[in-house]
């Protein structure tokens, strides 16, 4: 029988309690990497997760119609001040007019244009006298539902002119603007060009916020309003109108300014206008007489020259009285009628 002391016990209780801590140890490391090694074969054995698929909400799951627009990049010009504060809805932009298409928001076939306008270009002081005119011709006339903008284009070096002739006419614009409902728009000048034809161009390059604009020369008078009227509210264009080309000349008597751009009349269109210098032509056979011209035409142009027929002097000698007459009337007291012969 062998005798254990105390510390044979001791040391056999120590090792028997390091020998389970261990063993114990070693069992969980087993357990733990037999459970890492089950969970890599399941990832691997299993099937790959489907990708998700990306859906558009309902309103956006059709696509709408578009319209993209083509911006014209205009020519580089001063800063334009409009006499009254009222500044028009053009952009500031100046150039010859030509024929191209612009970024315009083109009107619905379904419902006639809303946004409409007549055009003028004032050359000279005297020329506001005639715009006047028709301004008050056609407010009193019209029955378009919604009235339409007179537009005035004016040169902008009016407004530097220290002249008693200019500081009178930007005076008496000021007055009658809100009496007519008249939009200004100055247009800068530049000395290598010629005024009427950045007057022009400003139809052409200006950015518009008009569906259709008819533009008039001056000096004029309206015959048929209802007629200008519904030309320009006219929603079948293609018909009567065909694009700017260089047969229109540089002083055209009639534009139509629409989403496809300048239109110069044709057909039956050409009909619209009428002014002393009118010639009888082969397709008249035999002529056109006082009365066929004026229940035709609807704007009358007055110039220096007597009619070349004879037969219509008479008749053109009563609207240039006519003319006179109205002329006198939206111009009393500004001076500008004064000691002056125009047509």
């Amino acid at each position: 029988m062998v005798l254990l002391t105390s510390s044979t016990v001791s040391a056999l209780i120590s090792g028997g309690v390091v020998c389970l801590f261990t063993f114990l140890l070693f069992l969980s490391g087993y357990v733990l990497q037999q459970q890492s090694v089950r969970s890599i074969q399941e990832a691997i054995r299993r099937p790959p997760e489907p990708q998700p698929v990306p859906t558009l909400p309902p309103q956006f799951r059709e696509p709408e119609n578009e319209t993209v627009g083509v911006a014209l990049e205009p020519p580089e010009r001063d800063a334009e001040s409009v006499i009254g504060g009222s500044r028009g809805p053009w952009a500031d932009s100046v150039q010859v007019p030509v024929v191209a298409s612009t970024g315009e928001q083109k009107p619905r076939k379904d419902s006639p244009p809303q946004r409409l306008a007549y055009i003028f270009a004032l050359e000279e002081p005297l020329h506001l006298c005639s715009a006047l005119l028709f301004a008050k011709q056609q407010r009193s006339a019209s029955r378009l539902p919604q009235e339409p903008s007179i537009v005035l284009l004016y040169p902008s070096t009016w407004e530097s002119d220290p002249s008693p002739l200019f500081t009178s006419v930007l005076s008496f614009m000021r007055d009658v603007q809100e009496l007519y409902d008249v939009v200004y728009r100055p247009v800068q000048i530049r000395d290598a060009w010629n005024t009427r034809a950045l007057l022009l161009g400003e139809l052409q390059w200006g950015r518009w916020d008009y569906d259709q604009a008819l533009y008039l020369r001056s000096p004029g008078m309206g015959l048929d309003i209802q007629t200008l009227d519904s030309t320009l509210a006219s929603l079948d264009t293609r018909q009567s109108w065909t694009p700017l080309n260089p047969s229109s000349g540089d002083d055209p008597e009639v534009l139509l300014r629409t989403s496809r751009g300048l239109q110069s009349p044709r057909g039956p269109t050409r009909k619209l206008i009428v002014s002393a210098n009118h010639r009888v032509t082969e397709a008249d056979e035999g002529g056109e007489s006082a009365d066929t011209l004026e229940r035709d035409s609807a704007y009358m142009l007055f110039s220096d020259q007597r009619p070349s027929d004879e037969s219509q002097i008479e008749w053109y000698g009563d609207l240039k009285h006519q003319f006179h007459e109205g002329r006198r009337t939206v111009c009393e007291g500004s001076g500008l009628l004064s000691d002056t012969k125009m047509p």
